[in-house]
């Protein structure tokens, strides 16, 4: 297996975005955040994402030039807009705001519209658990799993992530979605042309199934069965 250096990896992915229409602000936030996923082994939310964030810029998914801004503020909170871009420069900005909040009144509460995908939440949380503070991170996502016993995508997976300082030792980290694994692990499997375990989605037809294609184009399973699907 070669092994690139994460700077150079970087330079790639954002020569990529910029090459496929991304500003500079944009294209930098982006692969930062992807290749800081595969530093940390998340491969299903690192560079391997940079194709379809390729294909959403040349498709007019997501606009590559835009400029994320504070909209509605309060004393603790504020509402950070994307403005159509890559979701990563907005959640720079909402982790910045929201650590600057909460060391003058006590909590930061962040929101972020009109975004594009954020990556691995947990990921955001970092710098908050390491400047000594608690940090939680949800999102809302496109209709993924069904309801228990359905076929038909229905509820998002809705990440979840929390970070926790350690006095003299790395933060705990959680993140975690309410599908049994994320779908990106099964986006790398498809690409790689290898099955996933029985338990992680249904097909089309809402058969399980172990085939990685079929499983994107049917349905993901809840973490946890039936207790899963009620939490989603």
């Amino acid at each position: 297996m070669s092994r690139v250096p994460m700077e150079r990896l970087e330079l790639l992915a954002g020569s990529a975005l910029r090459r496929a229409g991304a500003s500079v602000l944009q294209a930098q936030a982006t692969a930062a955040a992807l290749v800081r996923a595969d530093a940390m082994g998340l491969a299903s939310h690192g560079v391997s994402r940079v194709p379809m964030y390729v294909a959403h810029l040349r498709n007019d998914r997501v606009d590559g030039h835009a400029v994320p801004a504070m909209r509605s503020t309060r004393a603790s909170a504020v509402l950070v807009d994307a403005a159509c871009g890559f979701a990563f420069p907005a959640c720079d900005l909402a982790i910045a705001e929201s650590m600057r909040r909460a060391r003058e009144t006590g909590v930061g509460v962040v929101a972020v519209t009109n975004s594009h995908h954020f990556g691995a939440a947990g990921l955001q949380l970092d710098a908050v658990a390491r400047a000594g503070m608690v940090g939680i991170a949800m999102g809302n996502s496109p209709a993924a799993m069904p309801g228990w016993g359905g076929k038909r995508p229905l509820f998002g997976t809705n990440p979840i992530a929390a970070a926790f300082p350690r006095q003299g030792e790395l933060p705990v980290l959680i993140d975690l979605s309410l599908s049994e694994v994320a779908r990106g692990k099964i986006m790398v499997a498809a690409k790689q042309g290898k099955p996933i375990p029985l338990g992680w989605a249904l097909d089309e037809d809402g058969q399980p199934t172990t085939d990685a294609r079929a499983a994107l184009g049917g349905s993901m399973l809840p973490a946890g069965g039936v207790k899963g699907a009620m939490l989603a």
